[in-house]
């Protein structure tokens, strides 16, 4: 799931129940935590987004800026862990430590 700065819309495609969304954002966090390389883990979340609501639709329910949203899912930035946590609140989803 490295970052390779392009979207996959065939991933999109199997992203289709709320079971597959959350598999995915814990595959990226789960290798976020063996590589320390957060890409993965944004990666996820994005995929998620999109296939839940869309980049415009979590900027408005979030209030993080469309453009924060773009620059953090293209690598451009990094995003705070609050930041994160909103995103993954607003998809629906808790982050629990295990």
């Amino acid at each position: 799931m490295k970052n390779t700065g392009k979207f996959n819309e065939y991933i999109l495609k199997d992203l289709k129940t709320d079971e597959d969304i959350k598999e995915w954002i814990n595959i990226g966090f789960e290798e976020f935590l063996q590589d320390n390389d957060l890409n993965a883990f944004v990666k996820a979340l994005e995929y998620a987004v999109r296939a839940k609501d869309s980049i415009l639709g979590m900027s408005k329910k979030t209030g993080i800026s469309r453009s924060n949203l773009y620059a953090i899912f293209n690598g451009e930035q990094q995003p705070q862990l609050s930041t994160a946590l909103k995103i993954i609140k607003e998809l629906g989803y808790t982050l629990k430590v295990a």
